[in-house]
């Protein structure tokens, strides 16, 4: 039965065989073998044909002129023949065809025409049909000329061919990028704006001085004129016991604090302290008021016996209490202040933004100027703080924070790689310090996915009008997953001979991890600032 004959090239190879009879549609086929040809020069070729064709479900048929061929092609278990004629049928080689069967009645028609000389013909040849005729042979040429001018036309014009190369996608990101911004510089403009504000107000201060209950204390001096009344020195003196009462002029009573005392006879004279009996200021009386001595000296002369303050008594306190500032006042009236401006500085430079910009998560204070009009240990009810604080806040604008992260991002893929549009560069960054003037550094970690970057101009200038074999093979070489060739109207073993009838497309595939994932499991070089 007819079929459709795969005609082979003499370079190709048992792969590009193979893969041609994997996408022909249909069981039987024919191999046309050319002379010389790289699959005929060995019978290990053939028996690999033999088991892909198997394993196919392909019942292939070996056509080839050459006999050495055809031989090693027969004991593989191909059938065999040695042409194809126009309708699609194997013919055999001469040395493969059978004999001729002739019946009885064309032996005796061949007997009767075997004979010596060339029989002459029943018409003889007529000078019209010897004689060539130019324009009927113009028509033919021009004829002939058209069929191959439309057939060029049709193999160069009408055949396309789509390449679908296919990639993976790879994750690509860059961590703690330190991004420096200064004011109305690119990439990240700045714009510093300083607000100076002052305060005053009235505090209580919260020391107090506490003077407590306490009675007086001083000194009294006993003086003893009597003398001795045994007239011996056997007794020192008289005695006057701890607690002795002594009294002044005005009935405030003392009592003596000191140890037990002797004071001599003969114009002898003891000093001892003294301390009131009830407490209080009241106890604070001049030098020289205390001046009795409560039940003594009986059964001496108490006319003899005298006792005197010389210095007036004191340390005797009413209970009170005097209010006083003191340095805690001072310190928390300063931070109280300080505090309040802050906020209120704060809330104006947020209410100051432009659209479009963010401020600074970190404001910069100047040293705040406090003063009051009182100072601490000052005895005073109440005071007054004055302070004046200067606050800047630094303005920028996302968008363009982000948009220099990109930037950077994209400075850093490799000349053979490509950003992938369709998935965005993922940007995600703090601001890690300020400094006075607007200068801000921003930290922030930029991920996305690339892909091969591929030539198309240079893949299509490889593979226009070559075999499909050879171009699937280059085009497997490439930085890609897989390959898809498909051509229209049918399919051709080469390519189309005009670039431009072969369209690419590049995809790349999107079953790719998310662009945070990718930032957490890609590598990224050390840390470094970025200019």
């Amino acid at each position: 039965m007819a079929t459709n004959p795969i005609y082979v090239e003499t370079e190709e190879e048992i792969p590009e065989l193979v893969e041609r009879l994997r996408r022909y549609h249909g069981e039987d086929t024919m191999l046309v073998l050319p002379m010389r040809s790289r699959i005929g020069q060995s019978r290990f070729n053939f028996q690999l044909l033999r088991n892909y064709s198997a394993r196919l479900g392909k019942r292939v048929t070996v056509v080839c002129d050459d006999p050495a061929v055809q031989k090693m092609a027969s004991e593989s278990g191909f059938p065999v023949f040695g042409a194809v004629s126009p309708e699609g049928e194997g013919i055999p080689s001469e040395t493969q065809a059978p004999p001729t069967i002739r019946r009885w009645w064309q032996r005796k028609a061949a007997a009767a025409t075997t004979h010596i000389g060339v029989a002459a013909p029943k018409r003889l040849l007529t000078k019209s049909a010897t004689e060539l005729k130019p324009g009927r042979f113009l028509l033919y040429v021009t004829a002939i000329a058209l069929v191959l001018v439309g057939l060029f036309a049709a193999a160069v014009f009408v055949p396309s061919a789509s390449v679908t190369l296919v990639a993976q996608a790879a994750p690509f990101s860059e961590k703690d990028v330190e991004i420096t911004a200064h004011p109305g510089k690119p990439p990240i403009k700045v714009r510093p704006v300083t607000i100076a504000k002052s305060n005053s107000q009235g505090f209580k201060v919260t020391g107090s001085i506490d003077v407590p209950l306490a009675p007086a204390t001083g000194q009294v001096v006993y003086t003893n004129d009597l003398q001795d009344p045994s007239g011996r020195s056997g007794s020192p003196g008289l005695l006057f016991r701890y607690g002795q009462r002594l009294m002044n002029s005005n009935g405030i009573e003392f009592a003596q604090s000191s140890p037990n005392t002797v004071v001599p006879w003969n114009h002898g004279q003891k000093t001892v302290s003294v301390v009131a009996v009830k407490p209080g200021s009241a106890g604070n009386v001049g030098h020289d008021t205390i001046n009795q001595i409560e039940n003594c000296c009986d059964p001496f002369n108490g006319s003899q016996i005298h006792v005197t303050n010389p210095q007036a008594t004191g340390n005797g306190t009413d209970p009170s209490s005097t209010p006083q500032m003191t340095e805690a006042d001072f310190d928390a009236a300063r931070a109280q202040l300080e505090q309040e401006i802050h906020q209120s500085i704060a809330q104006e430079l947020a209410a100051g933004g432009q659209p479009g910009e963010k401020l600074s998560e970190t404001l910069i204070f100047g040293p705040p100027q406090f003063t009051t009009d009182h100072q601490p240990n000052d005895k005073v009810p109440s005071f007054t703080g004055t302070m004046t604080v200067s606050g800047e806040g630094d303005f920028y604008n996302d968008a363009d924070v982000i948009q220099a992260y990109k930037t950077h991002l994209t400075q850093l893929v490799p000349n053979d790689q490509q950003l992938l549009t369709e998935s965005p560069i993922q940007v995600t960054y703090r601001l890690l310090s300020s400094q006075s003037g607007g200068v801000l550094v921003f930290v922030g970690t930029a991920s996305a996915y690339v892909a091969p970057r591929l030539d198309e101009e240079k893949i299509r200038a490889q593979i226009v009008g070559r075999p499909v074999a050879q171009a699937r093979f280059y085009l497997s070489k490439l930085p890609i997953r897989s390959v898809s060739i498909k051509e229209d109207p049918v399919a051709l073993p080469l390519l189309p001979l005009l670039d431009r009838r072969i369209t690419l497309h590049y995809v790349v595939e999107a079953n790719a991890p998310s662009a945070a994932s990718a930032a957490q499991a890609s590598p990224s070089p050390s840390p470094k600032p970025s200019p």
